[in-house]
């Protein structure tokens, strides 16, 4: 599973869900590889959540050892994928069978252990097809998503399964003993078989089969082309002028006198930001935004004729309409309505900081008539926060080396929810990597990867992958989760590393997946971790955000990388009143990718797809759209998240309203955040979004706050 840029699966096997004080740190254990744990943080006045109790000891399923081979990565897909099947074929065998032979742990519990097999049979795998740097290895392992889709497909059209949990669903134990996730799980595994078209006719079954295959490849080629797709333009050394010193140093003249610069994320964002040759950045912008080239447009309208036929096929005007339907937003009009909300909200406070842009444009020669491209946007907003916030963002860099970083991220969560970390040797698919067991109560309850820097051939965003889902196990045993976090950051060497702070807040955000992941406590896998809703599940991640930009929070790790000296007060309280500014602007152009993702999932296919992104830029957006460009040829999400990027405003809204609490009763304090944990991060998708939200608030969920934030009045 892959949080941040997740593709979706209809319905339940959604396996891979294709982006601070003076009082003192509680500190984090984080001992050598092999070396002694260090003492646990001091324990308060309530326990944290145990973990579930653990049968004897048994051998754990690791798929890491095998899967970073060629061999041993196609092995694991194999082999998961027949043992899904055994549990299959032992619950169709009950079709006939008397009531008091179909009880929960023959039917419903053996799905789910079916579920368990699936996602340890395509999470890593998937993970090894876009950040292994074999070549061979990486081919082998995107072998495998189409193997699971066929798997999955046939077992949705499984008429012998279906009856069996049908039948169960009318037995006197479903009726009356199931509750909880169970009854969830079994409501949603009939829903689900409908979603999947068990309906339909042998001959539309088949067809349904050959769609669904034809989705899979093409979104894959998709995604590979956009991982291989790295452009470059070169510049004069005299083009670097306004660059942070440790960028400079990093990209020296080639033999030809010639300086490159890539659209890989170390390279493309501090120079659109800081370089003063703007022409320059404009050719960068471009060549960023058509990544994938005009071959992944064509891809990507094939791919929607497919999409919109099976959508009609299963009985849906729209992909639209049958991706969110199962989601919190429930139907593509309140999704509309909602985003309507946001762009209403956001009139007034977009025109005054366009105003303010055009006006530090002007300034530094610009004309009031020009129209600017989006490329000006990270620019002129910094320029802007130094000049009337006295905002230098590459001053705080400065306190933002990327090793403190890490350890300051953990020792906060270590904090919060009475966490230890330790680091394990890694023995992975990448030098880089590091490996950490995790521990709560003494006991360890799951481990993660960190592969943080950037490299050739990589996954070119930052996202969450499942490694191993959590799950009670048949024998009672509990298997922990693993999980991975891919990201693209600067990398320490001669120079230090030193982060943006909006790097920073992505590593929290991040970060939150992997914390969404590893404290569940579903005892099944369909509901595990992150195993939620789309417009829910970055609704914990985003509001871990707010952690990094907290006084509290950073003087427990941002010192200088030369001094050790803490982020001043005046350097502080620039970044604070400077926060608020491009806000407007940057929700707008979310706007516009939510915009983009429904309208082309709701339109009758055989449109010019560059003509709905313009459309939807000079809708949403203050900037002029740049001819030229194509940005849905590198717009990942459409493969991954169909129809479903609106999820990260609907997520955000949550976000700000569960942020209330904690904004309350302080971000470090421990009884909320164990409340939290236990409430929210536990319960993974067993328990409706809302729900969890209204627990932990103790009302139900609204977007006031986040119409609030958006227009300045928080």
């Amino acid at each position: 599973m892959k949080v941040g840029h997740t593709p979706a699966r209809s319905g339940l096997l959604s396996l891979v869900l294709l982006v601070a004080c003076s009082a003192g740190p509680r500190t984090v254990a984080i001992a050598p590889p092999d070396g002694p744990r260090g003492a646990p943080p001091a324990t308060t006045s309530q326990p944290a959540t145990p973990p579930p109790p653990e049968a004897p000891a048994r051998a754990e399923f690791d798929p890491v050892p095998q899967g970073i081979t060629a061999g041993g990565v196609k092995q694991l897909c194999d082999d998961h994928l027949r043992a899904a099947e055994e549990h299959l074929a032992a619950i169709r065998a009950l079709r006939g069978a008397p009531p008091e032979k179909l009880t929960y742990a023959a039917t419903l519990g053996r799905f789910d252990d079916a579920v368990l097999e699936v996602n340890s049979a395509g999470d890593f795998p998937y993970l090894m097809g876009v950040a292994h740097p074999d070549a061979a290895v990486r081919e082998a392992a995107r072998l495998c998503e189409p193997k699971v889709d066929r798997f999955t497909t046939a077992m949705w059209l499984d008429a012998d399964l279906a009856a069996v949990l049908q039948a169960y669903a009318q037995t006197g134990e479903a009726r009356e003993a199931l509750k909880g996730e169970r009854a969830r799980l079994l409501s949603d595994v009939l829903r689900d078989f409908r979603r999947n078209g068990l309906s339909l006719p042998p001959d539309r079954q088949q067809r349904l089969r050959d769609v669904n295959e034809q989705i899979t490849r093409i979104g894959q080629e998709f995604m590979a082309n956009l991982s291989a797709s790295t452009g470059s333009i070169e510049i004069a050394p005299a083009s670097l002028q306004g660059l942070p010193k440790e960028y400079v140093a990093k990209h020296p003249p080639k033999p030809n006198g010639k300086v490159e610069i890539s659209t890989d994320y170390p390279d493309f964002f501090p120079f659109v930001t800081y370089a003063k040759d703007r022409k320059a950045a404009l050719d960068l912008y471009v060549l960023f935004t058509n990544r994938g080239g005009e071959k992944n447009v064509k891809l990507l309208e094939r791919l929607l004729a497919l999409r919109s036929e099976k959508a009609r096929m299963l009985g849906y005007k729209s992909w639209a309409d049958y991706a969110i339907e199962p989601r919190m937003a429930k139907t593509s009009g309140a999704v509309r309505a909602f985003l309507d909300q946001v762009k209403a909200a956001l009139k007034e406070p977009a025109k005054a900081e366009f105003a303010e842009l055009m006006k530090e444009h002007v300034r530094l020669g610009g004309k009031p008539t020009d129209r600017l491209p989006p490329s000006e946007r990270y620019f002129l907003e910094d320029r802007v926060r130094a000049s009337k916030y006295q905002f230098d963002s590459q001053a705080l860099s400065a306190y933002l080396e990327i090793g403190a970083v890490k350890q300051g991220l953990m020792g906060i969560t270590a904090r919060m929810y009475g966490l230890e970390y330790r680091e394990v040797p890694a023995n992975a698919w990448h030098p880089d990597v590091t490996a950490y067991e995790v521990s709560s109560d003494g006991k360890t309850i799951g481990k993660f990867y960190l592969d943080l820097y950037s490299r050739p051939d990589k996954y070119k965003h930052a996202a969450m992958f499942a490694v191993r889902t959590a799950k009670r196990l048949a024998d009672g045993s509990w298997q922990t989760p693993v999980a991975a976090l891919e990201c693209n950051f600067p990398k320490p060497g001669a120079q230090p590393a030193l982060m943006s702070h909006e790097d920073v807040v992505t590593f929290f955000h991040e970060f939150g997946h992997v914390l969404h992941h590893l404290l569940t406590r579903s005892e099944l896998a369909s509901y595990s971790g992150t195993s939620t809703v789309r417009d829910f599940v970055e609704a914990p991640s985003q509001m871990f955000e707010e952690w990094a930009w907290s006084r509290e929070v950073l003087d427990l790790f941002a010192k200088h990388h030369a001094t050790g000296a803490r982020i001043p007060d005046d350097l502080f309280q620039a970044m604070t009143r400077a926060r608020g500014f491009g806000r407007a602007l940057a929700t707008q152009r979310q706007l516009t990718l939510a915009s983009i993702d429904l309208e082309l999932h709701t339109r009758e296919p055989g449109f010019d797809t560059t003509l709905v992104v313009e459309q939807a830029q000079r809708a949403n957006e203050s900037f002029v759209f740049v001819k030229g460009t194509h940005l849905q040829s590198s717009f990942g999400h459409l493969i991954t998240y169909d129809a479903g990027y609106y999820g990260y405003q609907w997520a955000l809204s949550l976000s700000r309203d569960v942020l209330t609490r904690f904004k309350q009763e302080g971000l470090l304090n421990p009884a909320v955040a164990r409340a939290f944990r236990d409430e929210v991060l536990a319960k993974g998708g067993g328990v409706e979004a809302g729900d969890l939200v209204t627990r932990f608030l103790g009302r139900p969920p609204s977007h006031n706050a986040y119409l609030a934030y958006l227009q300045g009045k928080e």
